[in-house]
């Protein structure tokens, strides 16, 4: 069995960074998230290479990580031209899922690390996990949230798990399926060439952002002013419509191989060390490496 581990790494322009900052009295509130993101990852560049090629090389696995090359090139320029309107930060967590599907032409197995995720284990991650189906964590708790409240008080920004809740919704809605779905983190894929094939991410893609632009524009929503501003490109909304439209098996990787390091912890001391996979949303990998 040939076996991948891969990551992307592409440096955005200060001047393409997007702002993912809540609402505050209907105004979207500026944030130097992003910037904090860029300036992270481009510092530990090499450390979380070697991080991650090293947990690689321990389970009998290439390792690659993709940068800004021509092929790169020419995925960016197909969205400046039908979809300008996509951040280059959306545009990079689409180019995840197409380096996944090209990938699977040379590999019978594939595993996608987000570049803020750190290897703590040699245990293969292949052979712990069930290949007939897709590997991969959800945010269901996290969207609860958005579920439930008043849709008056719907500030949160465009990356909560519960704005890709409802914007997957929307989209099952609108295609005559069941809109209830599983609000997903793809920071951590984990898959067979034959499920990566069935899940067919770019089968239909050009009418799906379709889709989702009139989702975003429709004049006459039936979802509540708050929700649908929100609504935008985010990768994990088309992978939960597809998920639940085909029908795809998932194993959830919640808990130890896909562990979430976040604001909730001040220090390194805090975070469990026993868990294999630590999926840095804080941008504190300096604390694994």
């Amino acid at each position: 069995m040939k076996k991948l581990v891969y990551s992307i790494f592409i440096d955005i322009p200060e001047d393409k960074l997007d702002n993912p900052g809540w609402f505050k009295d209907g105004v979207q509130v500026k944030t130097d998230k992003s910037l904090v993101t860029k300036n992270a990852l481009k510092e530990h560049y090499n450390a979380i290479v070697k991080r991650q090629s090293n947990y690689a090389n321990s389970i009998g696995a290439d390792y690659i990580i993709f940068n800004n090359d021509k092929h790169y090139d020419e995925f960016m320029l197909m969205f400046e031209k039908e979809y300008p309107e996509v951040s280059e930060y959306d545009i990079i967590n689409f180019y995840k899922h197409w380096k996944m599907k090209s990938c699977v032409d040379d590999y019978d197995v594939v595993c996608y690390l987000d570049f803020d995720v750190i290897p703590n284990t040699k245990e293969d991650i292949f052979e712990t996990h069930d290949l007939t189906k897709f590997c991969c964590a959800h945010s269901n708790k996290l969207a609860h949230w958005g579920k439930t409240v008043d849709p008056i008080k719907y500030d949160t920004c465009i990356r909560n798990p519960a704005t890709k809740y409802w914007n997957a919704h929307a989209m099952l809605l609108e295609s005559g399926y069941n809109p209830d779905n599983d609000a997903f983190n793809t920071g951590i894929m984990v898959a067979s060439s034959d499920i990566i094939n069935q899940l067919g991410y770019f089968d239909d893609f050009k009418e799906n952002l379709d889709m989702m632009t009139q989702l975003k524009n429709d004049e006459e929503s039936m979802y509540p002013t708050n929700i649908q501003r929100v609504f935008g490109y985010d990768n994990e909304t088309l992978f939960s419509y597809l998920v639940h439209s085909k029908n795809i098996e998932i194993e959830y990787l919640n808990g130890p191989w896909h562990y979430i390091v976040d604001d909730k912890f001040d220090d390194a001391k805090r975070v469990n060390p026993s868990a294999k996979m630590y999926h840095c949303i804080n941008k504190k990998m300096d604390w694994f490496l």
